[in-house]
């Protein structure tokens, strides 16, 4: 079982799926899934953010990174760009590689961390690829049972692991037993078909004017002006979480919109 969960700090944990444009492949081959894994490393000490788990499929990723800080969006954006230069080039083409906008749910609190870390695991499992996670090169499962240690600079698997006990040597003994255990259905984990049709959601959200109004609605609604709201803490910090789930804007078109506050601040209000 768990521990007790953390409280969560400052930084915000992502469960992030990125799929190819039109659902074609990322990746043609093993040498880009391994351009890829170094596009990864060399993000990761560029912008100083953790990744606690990975799987790379044909056609879709799926990662979890810590921002430790940073902007998620501004993190994927130069994964993205790195990598789609490398494969466009190696394969004369142009135009996008990956969907427009990636996919991303936050984790906020350590059984679904941990419930989260399985589905990834899992996955090449469950589309019929191998038979067990272990049998799979490209996810992050055997730097978890100590298999491949060279990709483990790239993660860090304490982070899960530790959810489970502080003894690495029982923890990852309980892990491999709770990946290998029938996941439950009571959990729902956003999964590559979850993509929403965003022109197809009228509550979504493209540009900070929009969502300027659509606070101004809400304080109407509510019979209260638009300053008032925003000096309600509550209320103003579960209107950040909405528009961050429901809208592309970046932290910092965020905290402008609430009055200035910083993107470290806003980071904070996320991970509650």
């Amino acid at each position: 079982m768990p521990r007790q969960i953390r409280e969560k700090g400052e930084f915000g944990i992502y469960h992030i799926i990125q799929r190819g444009n039109e659902r074609k492949n990322l990746f043609n081959g093993d040498d880009d899934k391994t351009r890829f894994l170094d596009t990864l490393q060399k993000m990761k000490k560029k912008y100083n953010f953790k990744i606690y788990a990975y799987c790379l499929m044909d056609n879709h990723v799926h990662l979890i990174i810590d921002d430790n800080g940073n902007d998620i969006s501004k993190i994927i954006k130069s994964i993205n760009i790195s990598y789609a230069y490398y494969f466009n080039k190696i394969y004369r083409r142009c135009g996008h590689l990956f969907q427009d906008r990636f996919k991303s749910e936050l984790i906020d609190n350590n059984s679904y961390l941990l419930e989260v870390s399985r589905y990834i695991h899992n996955n090449p499992v469950k589309a019929g690829m191998v038979k067990e996670p272990s049998d799979y090169k490209w996810s992050s499962y055997n730097i978890y049972v100590g298999v491949d240690k060279d990709k483990s600079e790239l993660v860090n698997s304490s982070k899960i692991l530790e959810c489970i006990s502080e003894k690495r040597e029982i923890a990852i003994k309980a892990y491999i037993e709770f990946v290998l255990k029938q996941e439950t259905t009571e959990i729902k984990i956003m999964d590559i078909e979850d993509q929403i049709n965003e022109k197809e959601n009228k509550d979504y959200i493209y540009t900070i004017e929009e969502a300027r109004k659509k606070i101004i609605e809400i304080a109407e609604k509510d019979d209260i002006s638009y300053v008032d709201l925003l000096k309600n803490i509550r209320a103003r910090d579960e209107l950040i979480k909405t528009i961050r789930k429901n809208s592309f804007l970046t932290l910092k078109q965020i905290g402008e919109l609430f009055g200035g506050i910083s993107e470290s601040r806003i980071s904070r209000i996320l991970g509650k």
